[in-house]
């Protein structure tokens, strides 16, 4: 047999969720304590989880008789344990309180399924040092991947592929009548100001020290937006710009509309935009010297001034021998 792989991408959505209610069955059966929803919506779940940025999914193709089909997929995400700085102050103590280990960047596999027919060494190989090779890129620290019981098959592959048995986990299954009074299992959960977005995937910005919302001199509250990508321009995660800071007071600064000052994105010559070592690159502010202090650059109109690229001959951003962008330098 002849298979091949590739990522999925939004038009495999319908196939790839008939793979994944044929998996959360085959989970069932073996597992008392996995129940499935009967009127459970698998193609909308997984259109969900393919729009997601930190998700990603492959699937197996079998090639026969000039015809290739979708015959498995496997799945993982990652995430960073690590709580993110925009939460609230105290919230962010009680995780380092409750938390003795260290924060791990984590890719965890959602799950693997392949049609029984097709369930070949080869085959499995494919999606899984897919997922590996992924792993890697993202620099996580473990991958962490349940395999159930009955699958010790499974369980030797993953060890020969160098993963180790961390735990063994069991379960005691309990029917709950509907109709009882349950006790809520919901921890309280503080008030947590959250702003409405102006546009998808904007960030409300917070105080550093405080993790307070951050607000313009109008009052209103400041969000970081996401950068607009050229349909040209392939990529799974938004790009935010930097904001700038005041070097005396180490607050956000804003123009003379109250609006925050950000760095622009360096874009080169075909109008793409410009990375070193696949991160974006932005202009850097200028600064001078007045009355002994450092400050920000504005020129006549109160505008902040940012240093511009140096430039050969024939127009092109010349770059450092590791392809850094090169910046003019403002005198200070």
């Amino acid at each position: 047999m002849t298979y091949t792989h590739r990522l999925a991408t939004t038009s495999d959505t319908t196939a790839v969720a008939t793979l994944w209610q044929a998996f959360a069955q085959d989970r069932a059966k073996v597992d008392p304590s996995m129940v499935v929803k009967p009127d459970f919506n698998y193609t909308k779940y997984m259109a969900r989880q393919l729009a997601n940025p930190l998700t990603y999914a492959w699937v197996l193709l079998h090639e026969s008789d000039a015809q290739t089909t979708i015959v498995g997929c496997m799945i993982i995400y990652f995430y960073d344990e690590a709580p993110p700085l925009y939460l609230p102050q105290e919230m962010l103590e009680e995780h380092l309180v409750d938390n003795p280990f260290v924060s791990r960047r984590v890719g965890s596999v959602l799950g693997l399924y392949i049609k029984p027919e097709h369930r070949q060494p080869e085959a499995i190989k494919l999606l899984t040092n897919a997922a590996i090779a992924k792993a890697e890129e993202m620099k996580v620290n473990d991958i962490d991947l349940l395999i159930s019981a009955d699958q010790t098959g499974m369980q030797a592959f993953v060890q020969k592929s160098g993963f180790t048995k961390a735990a063994v986990q069991y379960t005691k299954h309990y029917q709950v009548p509907d109709n009882d009074s349950l006790p809520s299992l919901h921890p309280p959960h503080p008030d947590i100001e959250q702003p409405k977005l102006p546009v998808p995937g904007a960030i409300p910005l917070r105080d550093p020290q405080t993790n307070e919302l951050v607000r313009n001199p109008q009052g209103e509250v400041v969000f970081l937006m996401p950068l607009t990508i050229e349909a040209t321009e392939e990529r799974k995660l938004p790009i935010y710009p930097t904001p700038v800071r005041d070097p005396q007071t180490q607050t956000w600064v804003f123009d003379v509309d109250g609006q925050l000052v950000v760095a622009p994105v360096v874009r080169d010559e075909e109008g793409q935009i410009m990375e070193y070592k696949g991160i974006p690159q932005f202009y850097p502010p200028a600064y001078q010297h007045i009355n002994g202090k450092l400050t920000l650059k504005q020129d006549g109109e109160g505008n902040y001034v940012f240093c511009e690229v140096e430039k050969d001959p024939q127009g092109k951003i010349i770059r450092t021998p590791d392809g850094r962008p090169v910046f003019k330098q403002f005198r200070i």
